[in-house]
């Protein structure tokens, strides 16, 4: 019989032996996420159909559903079938906790999924000038994003994500790091206009709820554009594995600033004890999660990648809605409809400019070649 641990405060009893078996299944595939982690990567100018790789779109959306399913759980109330648990700081810090057990263990026994750790590329003054900025904004990412789930729902959150790559694309424009054009603009109104009329369709729309994940939206932002121009400017390449190696703990160390001025008040901990198996499972995820991306894109383009993180979001909407109880409204299924065909139209204004830009740089350099050394070449 499945052993049942009951939560205090009258939370919802906790089935122990189905977490440790989650747990157990998760430690075994981590375990083979590294294997194939040092496995051979597919050619740049091979790009496999959705169909060709599905067992890897299939545990790819799994894994990153999986881990927004169980994050919800812990955070939503009892009264609506969650854990009751809505400390966004602690399970972020359990989270990087892992992370950085984990990385170490891989750093000693499979160093070459770490080539930048193992070459020591980064030294003490590189980490505090270009990777602890980024690390921070990782941190005050995660932490937001999260607890927005405590206040809105799962499919209205990813209805609002929808909008990251314009808010990105905005706040470079802003920074000078990207050229203002107009049909990226047009299809950013198109975007902003999907995702306010989902915001009207939301039948328990919370302005707080909704203000920490747009401020979520813009620290990533910030992250990345900071992120591509300390790359740029000094030439740093640190590779997935290396990068969580030296962000878990920089987000270990920023996540503990909120934990210990007690913003969401005092932690239960018998209520931790109690939900153990869970949270285990939830930072198994977490660390599963960042290596299925790493193993995910050595077999295929970030163009496929993105087209399943649309169909996972899909798959999250209506399962968390069905859950939870929450219906989709028209207005809001027709203002994320909108939303996506915004961000189709967007990528392929980037597309254009991208293709336009490499054209114009050939025909200047071909402009610049002296004539004498363009018919030594035609001969």
């Amino acid at each position: 019989m499945d052993p049942l641990s009951t939560a205090p405060g009258g939370a919802a009893p906790i089935h122990s032996a189905l977490w440790y078996a989650i747990c157990i299944l998760l430690v075994g595939l981590i375990l083979v996420l590294v294997h194939e982690s040092t496995g051979p990567k597919t050619s740049n100018n091979e790009d496999p159909s959705i169909s060709a790789i599905a067992p890897l779109v299939f545990m790819w959306i799994t894994i990153s559903g999986g881990l927004t399913w169980v994050n919800k759980l812990i955070f939503a109330p009892v009264a609506s079938g969650g854990c009751g648990f809505p400390f966004v700081t602690f399970l972020m810090l359990w989270h990087m906790f892992l992370a950085v057990v984990f990385t170490n263990i891989i750093r000693f026994t499979a160093p070459e999924l770490m080539p930048a750790v193992a070459q020591n590329k980064v030294t003490f003054r590189m980490y505090m000038k270009n990777i602890a900025p980024v690390g921070i904004c990782l941190a005050g990412s995660l932490v937001l994003s999260n607890a927005a789930y405590v206040f809105i729902s799962v499919g209205y959150i990813q209805m609002v994500k929808s909008c990251t790559s314009s808010i990105v694309y905005m706040v470079a424009v802003l920074v000078g790091e990207e050229i203002f054009c107009i049909r990226c603009g047009a299809s950013l109104l198109l975007i902003c206009t999907g995702v306010a009329a989902a915001s009207v369709g939301e039948l328990d729309f919370n302005i707080f709820g909704f203000s920490l994940q747009v401020t979520a939206t813009f620290i990533e932002a910030v992250r990345l554009i900071v992120l591509k121009a300390l790359v740029s400017s000094n030439g740093i390449q640190l590779d997935a594995m290396s990068g969580l190696y030296y962000y878990a703990p920089t987000c270990l160390v920023a996540t503990l600033v909120p934990f210990s001025l007690r913003v969401e008040g005092a932690i239960p901990w018998d209520k931790v004890w109690a939900l153990h198996p869970v949270l285990l499972a939830s930072a198994l995820i977490a660390f599963a999660l960042h290596l299925t991306i790493l193993v995910f894109l050595r077999h295929a383009s970030s163009t496929t990648y993105a087209a399943t993180g649309i169909l996972k979001d899909v798959l999250l909407i209506g399962s968390t809605s069905v859950y939870y109880s929450h219906p989709v409204t028209g207005i809001q299924a027709a203002g994320y409809g909108v939303s996506l065909l915004g961000l189709r139209l967007f990528n392929y204004s980037k597309e254009m400019n991208a293709r336009l830009a490499k054209q114009k740089a050939q025909e200047i350099a071909e402009e610049s070649t002296p004539i004498l050394q363009k018919s030594n070449h035609q001969v």
